[in-house]
């Protein structure tokens, strides 16, 4: 009888598992198919694999010769999951909640089984299903807590190591999709940090839609994390700062504003103007808000999605740009190449306005060529087309499965050691 074994059923989302199929036909086609299914919506994965004269498969040494992912990963039918062709297009997997774990099926199937078979109208013929496991995999670690934060006007969820008192503080934001997102937070608490998972629009009782971008609101949540008794400071002071997207925008406001308070900025896939929102601070709204010129938003020539790159912060020049060297941290840029949401240039922009402003100052920009708009933590998988709540409307974000894979690798490694490097000396030597 065949059998699947993996040896962990429950793992973190970034964490890598073996997964071995014993008691199959010998030398025989086989199809592994992953699936999920979420209240809005499922995805899958498949790999086409030939076994053994045991009858056996190893994904660790089994390349798979097809399917959503080709070659020798054996995590490659995580990253490759796509959504399920039979539903509406634009879906995103994703849990904000960090504690709600994501429950999978996995199957193995006689043959080499195609993709409409596998995710469309038409299922398997049931002579094809040989054996099946759930796995669950969870972004909240054992090790980690999750805090609920009710302070002031701030709202979201810290999360710490359960074994340490206090940690090295992060902020963690997001674009414009709003809520509260925990997930990448509670991944990098694990790593010795102390992370606030911050929301700022559309969450409890915070302004249901965005309009303005609050700096003071921002500034509130960095003096709330260098007071809090669960952050521990380097030597220099300050706090690490990562967002993304429309969260990009707000971090690198936040160093230029928010001087020593500021100790290092993972920027992914951002402007270079202030904002497409006007941005206030300290009852001053401040110059050079660029919005969506939605004149220049076009549809994109290789999907069903909107290409916008032209469209954000249209008309700004130089001298209106993001006046970053102004701030006193240290900045490292990670630029997606196949981002049709963002101009793929901004990232250098900025690096090069640090740098002509003081050559001596440590300021990193990586790109990354197929990857797509959103870099998000290792083994997720690509959202090339994704539903955008502000406008309503599917954009294109880009991204090859496998080059998108390999930028979430690469990026997620030299954030955790920017921020181990600039905000704790002993984290560093880890």
């Amino acid at each position: 009888m065949a059998t699947i074994s993996v040896n962990k059923l429950r793992s973190l989302v970034d964490e890598r598992i073996s997964i071995k199929v014993s008691g199959l036909p010998t030398n025989s086609p086989v199809t592994l198919h992953l699936q999920i299914k979420e209240t809005y919506g499922s995805f899958s994965a498949f790999g086409h694999y030939m076994t053994d004269e045991a009858g056996r498969l190893d994904l660790d040494s089994s390349c798979s010769v097809g399917g959503t992912y080709t070659g020798l990963d054996s995590m490659g039918l995580f990253w490759s999951l796509k959504q399920d062709p039979s539903q509406r297009t634009g879906l995103r997997l994703l849990r904000r909640e960090a504690e709600i774990p994501l429950k999978y099926q996995l199957m193995a199937l006689n043959g080499h089984v195609m993709w409409d078979e596998l995710a469309g109208e038409q299922k398997p013929d049931s002579g094809h299903a040989l054996c099946s496991i759930g796995l669950e995999r969870t972004y909240l670690s054992d090790s980690v807590e999750r805090l609920p934060i009710k302070f002031g006007r701030l709202r979201g969820a810290l999360f710490k190591p359960r074994s340490q008192r206090s940690c090295p503080p992060v902020i963690d934001l997001f674009g414009t999709g709003g809520g509260l997102m925990e997930h990448r937070s509670a991944l990098l608490a694990k790593e010795g940090f102390s992370v606030l998972a911050l929301a700022y629009f559309n969450y409890e009782d915070l302004p249901k839609e965005l309009h303005e971008i609050d700096m003071d609101y921002f500034e509130e949540a960095v003096d709330f994390m260098l007071a809090s008794p669960y952050s521990r400071l380097g030597p220099e002071g300050g706090l690490g700062l990562i967002g993304v997207s429309a969260g990009a925008d707000i971090v690198a406001n936040a160093a230029i504003l928010f001087g020593k308070k500021v100790r290092a900025v993972a920027w992914l896939n951002g402007n270079r103007c202030r904002s497409w929102f006007p941005v206030r601070y300290r009852a001053r709204w401040l110059p050079n808000h660029f919005p969506m010129n939605v004149a220049l938003v076009k549809p994109s020539d290789r999907s069903d999605g909107l290409d916008s790159r032209e469209a954000c912060c249209s008309g700004c020049t130089e001298a209106q740009e993001l006046p970053v060297e102004k701030s006193t941290c240290r900045f490292l840029f990670l630029s997606s190449l196949d981002d049709y949401s963002m101009p793929v240039d901004t990232g250098a922009r900025l690096a090069a306005r640090i740098r002509r402003s003081n050559g001596q100052r440590r300021v990193d920009h990586v790109t990354y060529p197929g990857a797509g708009h959103l870099l998000e933590p290792p083994i997720s998988p690509c959202t090339p087309l994704c539903y955008h709540g502000l406008y309503g409307l599917n954009m294109d974000y880009g991204g090859n499965s496998k080059q998108h894979h390999e930028a979430q690798v690469d990026s997620w490694c030299r954030i955790i050691q920017l921020f181990r490097e600039e905000l704790d000396p002993v984290l560093a030597r880890l």
